[in-house]
């Protein structure tokens, strides 16, 4: 996918434009979204009230969002809509900046900050995945979105690893004492600037004549998980599957700093072998993406991701430790691009808003409970060296189970390669 196609497609520069868009909101998660747990304990909360101001946001933010629809198709402004949401999510890092330096924030108050940067990053998705699948042709969305995974990943990794230094350092900005300053403002500005970018992108206004006439209601929700549909087979299928995941994965970082004792620069190291898995996986991708087609990328993602937790109890060798999250983060580029083909190519899906909305809704629900399952078995047994790996053991074992389900109801011979219209099987 060389430059000739940016200057000779009508979307080209709206599809450069995508990619400056994704580096820069990668960089705002780095720098700020990472670092939101850290900045609750930074301001004296518990461990428990830092876990409830992680998941209690994420899951209000992803339930909030299914009323999104509803509000686009009475404004009849989806790009307006995205724009202005993207907007509000950069504003929610300049209050924080000022409760860190000031007086600390009422929990209640703090909560509805999060939640309100949940909320506005989750409106976005479902009608951005629809610009995008418009403004995407068709014969390079593999390599095109493997490219910008790659992208996404080197912000994600400027954000870590700027903001790891920023806190190890302390570095501090102008009248401003606090540590977490210069990361939140710098989310704040690249986010903001994203909103500048994404206002600037093409968007056809023929493009809303499907989904401004889409039911939107709970009741159509409803309908479409219990359509029997492909399409609602694959979220009910990854549901499982993503909650096993998030038994072990939020708990790698505390195994390497508490169990394996790794000092913050070994720490960084892991951090960034795992990003670097990830940008290799996504390079592969773009080389090779035209010979394997969006069903073939997921099931090798959740082929390979499945059984990687088994692995964290054979070695404390550091060097295993980077080969082990290299090859982690390879596997998670197949199935992040992976599961963006299957949300981005189903042409044939009119109920496109509905499915995108409920995905964000129940993958958020699958992190809650994973992450509580994860959590409750650490807290019941003690966090010791032992119990983590037994806990990471369970985890990749109930992943190789429910992996199995999901691949038998995403990966089935077909005529095509979309998952199918709820609407053309009911």
């Amino acid at each position: 996918m060389g430059n000739d196609f940016y200057k000779d497609q009508k979307f080209g520069k709206s599809l450069k434009l995508s990619l400056i868009d994704a580096l820069l909101y990668s960089i705002m998660v780095g720098a700020g979204e990472s670092y939101l747990p850290a900045y609750a304990l930074a301001l004296g909360y518990s461990d428990v009230a830092a876990g409830v101001l992680t998941s209690l946001p994420l899951i209000t933010g992803a339930f909030l969002q299914l009323f999104t629809p509803t509000i686009i198709q009475r404004t009849r402004k989806p790009k307006r809509w995205m724009v202005l949401s993207a907007a509000v999510q950069s504003m929610v890092f300049l209050p924080l900046i000022y409760f860190e330096t000031h007086q600390k924030p009422n929990f209640w108050i703090l909560i509805l900050i999060f939640t309100l940067y949940w909320t506005s990053g989750f409106s976005i998705n479902p009608y951005w995945t629809h610009w995008m699948n418009n403004l995407v042709p068709d014969e390079i969305k593999n390599q095109y979105f493997s490219l910008r995974s790659r992208v996404a990943q080197l912000g994600v990794l400027i954000g870590l690893v700027g903001g790891g230094l920023s806190l190890h350092y302390k570095v501090e900005i102008g009248p401003f004492s606090g540590f977490f300053t210069l990361l939140f403002l710098m989310a704040f500005v690249c986010r903001i600037v994203s909103s500048i970018v994404l206002s600037q992108k093409e968007y056809v206004v023929e493009w809303d004549s499907n989904v401004t006439e889409e039911k939107v209601s709970f009741k159509e929700y409803f309908k479409f998980l219990t359509s029997g549909s492909d399409a609602s087979k694959f979220i009910l299928g990854l549901f499982p599957f993503y909650a096993c995941v998030y038994i072990s994965a939020p708990f790698v970082s505390p195994f390497l700093l508490s169990q394996v004792k790794m000092d913050y620069s070994d720490y960084m190291g892991a951090l960034i072998a795992l990003l670097a898995g990830k940008i290799v996986g996504a390079i592969f991708l773009e080389q090779k993406g035209k010979m394997m087609d969006s069903k073939q990328i997921f099931f090798w993602g959740v082929f390979l991701i499945s059984p990687g937790p088994m692995f964290w109890g054979l070695s404390k060798n550091y060097l295993f430790i980077l080969v082990l999250q290299f090859a982690s983060g390879f596997a998670w580029a197949f199935y992040e691009v992976g599961t963006q083909l299957l949300l981005f190519k189903n042409q044939n899906i009119k109920n496109r808003i509905s499915f995108v909305s409920l995905y964000n809704f129940v993958m958020s629900c699958a992190v809650i409970v994973g992450t509580f399952v994860g959590a409750s078995f650490i807290r019941n047994f003690s966090p010791t060296y032992q119990n983590f790996v037994t806990l990471f053991l369970l985890g990749g074992f109930l992943r190789v189970v429910f992996s199995a389900v999901l691949l038998n109801r995403v990966i089935r011979p077909k005529d095509d390669d979309d998952i199918q219209d709820p609407q053309a099987v009911t």
